[in-house]
C-alpha cells in the first residue's frame, strides 16, 4: 500500500511548476523502471558488449532495450536500501567493472563484484565499517594514476586505496585506510587543487585540507577559510567556474534550498572567498555533477532534486521534482539555467550519473531514487530528426482562489487536497498564478554578483549600522541598511525588514525617523538579529523608472520581490548569519511584500506581516485600483480590469504557498486599509493546509484593538515568537 501511495504521489508531479517556458526541451525522458526505489545507479558496460548498461541496486539493465537482470538481494535498514552509492571501479583488476558503495545506515564500505562471463549473482565484499557516510567520491588522492575512495564520513575522516600484489589471476588486492584530520568530517566533500600547487586537496563545509607532498604519510593541513552549510552536497565540486585560473567550489544544499558557488580570489592579506547564489527556487540538491552538456568544451553544472530525502521534513520536500543544467557566462558572471526535467517523476537520488548512454556523442543523465529509475536523452547536440516534446504542461487555471484545499490535475479535473504532495502541487500552481499578475520571477542569468558597497557606518550602543548598496540585477543597485549586532557568539538569526509606504523608506524600520511603532529593524538588532533593510523601488534613496529601466519586470511588485531575494542572498553570504535562521518582517506595503517574498523563497523560515493584506474581494469592497500603479501590479488594471473575480491569485493562496513555514499576522480590528473580516476568513481556510501538514501552531494571528499600526505589545510578542521559531 505504501508503495502505491508513493507512486500515485509521484504522478502528480508531472505538472510543470513554472509554465512560462514553452520551448522544446533539450532532453527526453525514458523510463527504465518506475517501480525501482534504489537511490544510486551506475552506467557501465556490464557484459563488455560495447554498450553502456545501467546498474541500480539489486538489478542491472541491459542496453539498449533495458532488459532487467538480477544482481543480488540488497539489505534494507529502517526502510531504506543500504546501497547509497554505485562508484564504478574494477576493484579486482579482472577486466570486469565492479562498483563500490559507501553507506550511512550500515556505516559500511563494500564493493560488489561483477561475476564476468560466468554471470549470475554478484558478490558483496565488505571493506570496512568506519561510521556513517553521506556516500563517497572516487578520486586519485595520491596521484599514482589509480582511483582511490574518499567517503564523506560524518563522524570520521579517511581515504582508502587499493594495493595489489601479483599478476593476472594470481593478483591479490588489499584496501588500505589512510586517516585524515577529523575537522574535514561533515555533510559534504569534494576533491581538487585549491591552492594551485598541482596536488588534489579536500574541501568540506568547514574549510579545506591542504594535501602534503606524500598523501599517505604526510601531514594534511586544515584551512578554516570558509564556513558553509551543514548539508552540502556530495560531491562538492572543485572547478574553475569563472575561468580565471584558480579553482572555486560549487555545492547544493542536500536537505535545504539552493545551489551556490564560492569564488576564490586574492587580497592583500591572502586568499579570499566570496559566496554567490546560483538558484534558490528548489531544494534537496544532494548530488551534483560537472560535465560538458552542450559540446562547447566547457563544463557545466548538472543538478536535480532528490525525492523525499528526509521523508518530507526538508523544506520544499513535496514540491515537483526538477532537474537542470547551468552554464556559467564569464562576461556577465551569471548562470543560464537549462531544463532537463521541469517537474516529472524522476528524482536525482544520492548518486546520479552523467554519461553518453546511447553513444551518440553527447552526455545523457541517469537518475535513480525512491521515485524510480530514468534516463534523460540529451537532444541538444544530436537531435537525430527527433522532435522532443516537453513533459511540462500549462498550469491549470483556477476560478476559485479561496479554497486552497483543492487542486487540479493535468486534465483540469479538480480533486481534494488530501496529502502533502497534493499541497505541493497546488503550491506550484499558486506561484504560476502570482506570476501571471506580477510577471515572471527573474531567471538565474539576472543573478549578478552582489558587489556590496559600504557607503558609511554608524555605531550605536548595541549594533553597527552600515549604509550600503548591492547589485540585484544588471545595471541596478538597491540601497539598504545592514544592522549588525555587537558581541555575537557564533552565527546569528537574521531578518529581512521591509518598510511601509513612506518617503524615507528604509529609514523608518532602521529607527531613523517616521513612526516609533515601526522601528522593528532597530528593535530586532538590539535583540541580536542581523537585519537587512532595503528600500522599495521609488522610496528612500531609490529612484526607479518602472516603465523604462524596469519594463522587463512587468510590475514593481516583482521587481521588489527579486530585490528581496537578492537581499536574502546577501544575508546568507555573511559569515555571522545562520543560513537556516532567516525571517522577514514588514508593515503594510512591507507586510504583503513579506508574504510575496516568502512564497517564492523558501529560505525564509518565518514571516511577520503587519497590516499587510486582506483577500481581494474584501479590499475596499473589491475595488482594486489601489493595487494597480506601476510600482505595484499594473496588470490588475490592464489584464484583469480591476475585477477580483478575474484575478489569477489571492491572499488565501499566498499564505498557502508559505505553508508549513511560520507566519505571524498582526491584523488590527480597526485597520482602515485591510479588513479584519477578510483576514479571519483567509486564516480559517489556510489553517486547513497547516493542519494537513500538522503545523497548525505555525500560523499565529493577533487582532489588537487599534488602527493601521503595529502596537508595542504585539511587536514584542512577535519578536519573542521569532526568537522561538528561529532559535
Amino acid at each position: 500500500m505504501a508503495k502505491r501511495i508513493l507512486h500515485a504521489a509521484v504522478l502528480l508531479l508531472l505538472v510543470e511548476s513554472a509554465a512560462f517556458a514553452k520551448k522544446p526541451m533539450g532532453f527526453r525522458m525514458h523510463t527504465i523502471n518506475a517501480d525501482s526505489t534504489y537511490s544510486a545507479c551506475a552506467a557501465i558496460d556490464v557484459n563488455r558488449d560495447g554498450k553502456l548498461d545501467i546498474v541500480c541496486g539489486g538489478f542491472w539493465y541491459e542496453a539498449p532495450a533495458w532488459k532487467k537482470h538480477f544482481i543480488r538481494e540488497v539489505q534494507q535498514i529502517r526502510g531504506r536500501f543500504d546501497d547509497y552509492s554505485h562508484l564504478p571501479m574494477d576493484v579486482n583488476s579482472d577486466g570486469w567493472m565492479d562498483y563500490v558503495s559507501a553507506n550511512y545506515r550500515s556505516q559500511s564500505i563494500y564493493w560488489v563484484e561483477n561475476p564476468g562471463e560466468a554471470g549470475g549473482k554478484w558478490a558483496k565484499h565488505v571493506v570496512d565499517e568506519p561510521g556513517p557516510m553521506e556516500t563517497a567520491i572516487l578520486a586519485d588522492i595520491d596521484d599514482d594514476g589509480q582511483l582511490d575512495l574518499l567517503p564523506n564520513g560524518t563522524k570520521f575522516a579517511a581515504w582508502w586505496e587499493i594495493v595489489g600484489e601479483g599478476d593476472g589471476d594470481d593478483k591479490k588486492h588489499e584496501w588500505v585506510r589512510h586517516d585524515l584530520p577529523i575537522e574535514i568530517a561533515g555533510h559534504g566533500a569534494g576533491f581538487g587543487d585549491v591552492n594551485g600547487d598541482g596536488r588534489g586537496d579536500l574541501v568540506s563545509p568547514h574549510g579545506w585540507l591542504e594535501a602534503p607532498e606524500d598523501r599517505r604519510t604526510g601531514r594534511w593541513v586544515m584551512h578554516h577559510e570558509f564556513s558553509l552549510d551543514r548539508d552540502c552536497s556530495v560531491p562538492m565540486l572543485v572547478v574553475d567556474v569563472d575561468r580565471d585560473g584558480d579553482n572555486d567550489v560549487v555545492w547544493g544544499r542536500g536537505h535545504n534550498v539552493g545551489l551556490y558557488w564560492l569564488e576564490q580570489g586574492e587580497t592583500d592579506v591572502g586568499r579570499a572567498w566570496t559566496r554567490h547564489a546560483i538558484d534558490t527556487s528548489w531544494s534537496q540538491a544532494h548530488a551534483i555533477r560537472w560535465a560538458d552538456m552542450d559540446g562547447d568544451g566547457q563544463g557545466e553544472l548538472v543538478a536535480g532534486k532528490r525525492y523525499m530525502a528526509h521523508d518530507g521534513k526538508d523544506p520544499g520536500a513535496y514540491d515537483p521534482l526538477v532537474a537542470y543544467w547551468y552554464d556559467f557566462e564569464t562576461r556577465t558572471r551569471t548562470w543560464h539555467r537549462k531544463t532537463i526535467s521541469p517537474g516529472g517523476p524522476a528524482g536525482f537520488g544520492l548518486d546520479p550519473k552523467v554519461a553518453d548512454i546511447d553513444r551518440d556523442g553527447d552526455m545523457d543523465v541517469v537518475a535513480s531514487g525512491r521515485s524510480g529509475l530514468y534516463w534523460f536523452e540529451n537532444l541538444i547536440i544530436n537531435r537525430g530528426g527527433l522532435n522532443p516534446t516537453s513533459i511540462a504542461a500549462t498550469s491549470p487555471k483556477y476560478n476559485d482562489h479561496q479554497h486552497v484545499m483543492a487542486y487540479k490535475d493535468t486534465d483540469g479535473k479538480e480533486h481534494a487536497v488530501e496529502t502533502p504532495f497534493n499541497l505541493g502541487l497546488r503550491r506550484s500552481h499558486i506561484l504560476v498564478g502570482m506570476q501571471e499578475a506580477m510577471g515572471g520571477l527573474p531567471d538565474t542569468f539576472r543573478r549578478v554578483p552582489l558587489d556590496v558597497e559600504i557607503i558609511d557606518e554608524t555605531e550605536t550602543d548595541k549594533y553597527i549600522r552600515q549604509r550600503l548598496s548591492f547589485a540585484s540585477e544588471p545595471d541596478d543597485r538597491v540601497p539598504a541598511y545592514l544592522l549588525r549586532p555587537k558581541g555575537l557568539q557564533g552565527k546569528a538569526p537574521a531578518m529581512l525588514c521591509l518598510h511601509q509606504t513612506t518617503k524615507i523608506g528604509k529609514g523608518e524600520p532602521a529607527g531613523l525617523g517616521g513612526r516609533p511603532t515601526l522601528h522593528y529593524a532597530h528593535e530586532l538588532a538590539e535583540r541580536g538579529f542581523v537585519c537587512l533593510v532595503p528600500d522599495y523601488p521609488s522610496f528612500g534613496d531609490y529612484p526607479y523608472d518602472f516603465k523604462g529601466k524596469g519594463k522587463h519586470h512587468a510590475s514593481g511588485t516583482m521587481k521588489a520581490i527579486w530585490n528581496n531575494v537578492r537581499g536574502i542572498d546577501l544575508l546568507v553570504s555573511l559569515p555571522q548569519v545562520h543560513s537556516d535562521r532567516i525571517g522577514c518582517i514588514g508593515h503594510s506595503l512591507g507586510g504583503h511584500n513579506s508574504l510575496y517574498t516568502a512564497a517564492f523563497d523558501q529560505r525564509l523560515r518565518a514571516v511577520v506581516t503587519s497590516c499587510g493584506f486582506d483577500p481581494f474581494h474584501h479590499y475596499m469592497g473589491g475595488k482594486l485600483a489601489g493595487w494597480t500603479s506601476d510600482r505595484y501590479m499594473p496588470r490588475i488594471r490592464d489584464l484583469y480590469n480591476n475585477d477580483p473575480d478575474k484575478m489569477p491569485f489571492d491572499f488565501y493562496e499566498v499564505l498557502a504557498a508559505i505553508c508549513p513555514r511560520a507566519i505571524f499576522i498582526n491584523a488590527p480590528l480597526h485597520d482602515s486599509n485591510f479588513k479584519v473580516a477578510g483576514v479571519r476568513e483567509a486564516v480559517a481556510e489556510v489553517g486547513k493546509a497547516y493542519e494537513l501538514r500538522q503545523t497548525r501552531d505555525n500560523l499565529v494571528t493577533r487582532y489588537p484593538d487599534s488602527g493601521h499600526d503595529f502596537p508595542e505589545n504585539i511587536r514584542q510578542e512577535a519578536y519573542e515568537w521569532l526568537e522561538k521559531v528561529l532559535r
